[in-house]
């Protein structure tokens, strides 16, 4: 019986081991939607994030600019006077409002009374969505969220454990820029 119990126990410890940053993500999730900016803040480590989002957009800006070079070197130049404006945007938009905005999907009201017009729409577009959930390693999980049609360019939120089951938000990559796409 004692063995049954240990079983028991080591296989529950398992499970709330293996599942924590699910749970970490869905009750961060909760938090942005029910505007709880106090528990949301708990999950987010922001210096980290915004540094994350910083390099994703200067490797992401680099190479859309710098991938036609030009022997007058307009493309280096723009991908420079790009970068100045990285930072301070980044500063200014990742604060806990947006990062709420983001996690819950809202809208601005002009948008939310067209979305509910075009409802069939909208049940189109979030079937065109792929999330996909998994460790990076031991210490790091990852939540992918891409377009079904571009599935290898995702959004990309990475958790860094904080102890044995707590998580925080400390990374955020965008989806590099396809020349295709910004026509």
């Amino acid at each position: 019986m004692k063995k049954f119990l240990l079983l028991v126990l080591f296989l529950g410890a398992s499970a709330a081991f293996y599942g924590s940053p699910y749970y970490a993500a869905k009750q961060m999730q909760k938090a942005a939607q029910s505007n709880n900016s106090q528990a949301l803040n708990s999950y987010i480590d922001y210096p980290l994030v915004k540094e994350s989002l910083k390099a994703s957009l200067h490797g992401s800006l680099s190479q859309s600019l710098l991938k036609n070079k030009t022997d007058s070197g307009m493309n280096a130049f723009a991908a420079m006077f790009a970068a100045a404006f990285v930072n301070p945007l980044v500063d200014v938009l990742v604060t806990p409002e947006n990062i709420s905005l983001m996690l819950q999907a809202d809208l601005p009201s002009d948008l939310k009374s067209s979305k509910d017009k075009n409802s069939a729409n909208t049940a189109h577009q979030q079937d065109d969505i792929v999330t996909h959930k998994y460790y990076q390693d031991f210490d790091h999980f990852v939540i992918d969220v891409a377009d079904k049609k571009q599935p290898d360019n995702p959004f990309r939120f990475t958790f860094t454990r904080q102890g044995l089951l707590q998580w925080k938000l400390t990374g955020l990559t965008i989806p590099n820029f396809k020349h295709d796409s910004l026509k």
